[in-house]
């Protein structure tokens, strides 16, 4: 096993948990027969997060030639540590009674969320640049901006259409980063 392997197996399982746990709230919410009181930016965050999984452990590939030390390690895995926080933060309460209104639970941890999603993507952006030849302010360099951008919306705004359209802008920017980046020409 070579240390990239080495590496990124925990990263894996990590991002593997965040993504076993979106399914698992995402099949809570829809078979659930409590009430439910949806609410889309909530829902659109949660794309944004599932997006967010499949991307980071796509790029995991781009670390195949770092010159692997403790420190390196620690570093790469803030990320998906903070990703699997959001995760955790988004999953609306399992318990067996009472309504679920996601409008209330996201106006509970949207300040957080965003501090911690925020926090996620400037990690995601200097890895890059740190241990590859990615320029800071290459072209994947700056998707990044428009990402932290919107992701400071629901830090600072309660309103609706502005945290929708916030999650949306990231959903259409990491769905361009998936396209520009790994399409096969």
């Amino acid at each position: 096993m070579s240390l990239f392997e080495f590496v990124t197996v925990m990263v894996s399982m990590i991002l593997a948990l965040c993504l076993g746990h979106l399914l698992r709230s995402a099949s809570f919410v829809a078979k659930t027969d409590r009430e439910i009181t949806h609410y889309a930016p909530f829902t659109l965050w949660s794309v944004v997060i599932l997006l967010a999984v499949v991307n980071h452990w796509w790029s995991l590939w781009d670390l195949r030639d770092v010159d692997w030390s403790y420190a390196s390690f620690v570093y790469i895995l803030v990320a998906p540590l903070l990703v699997s926080f959001a995760t955790g933060l988004m999953s609306p309460n399992h318990s067996n009674s009472g309504p679920i209104d996601l409008r209330a639970h996201y106006a509970r941890i949207r300040r957080l969320f965003s501090a911690v999603y925020v926090t996620y993507a400037l990690f995601m952006w200097f890895d890059g640049p740190l241990f590859t030849e990615q320029a800071v302010f290459g072209a994947v360099g700056m998707m990044h901006v428009p990402i932290i951008a919107a992701t400071v919306v629901p830090g600072v705004s309660g309103n609706d259409r502005a945290n929708t359209v916030a999650a949306s802008t990231v959903i259409a920017v990491l769905l361009v980063v998936m396209v520009v980046r790994y399409s096969v020409a």
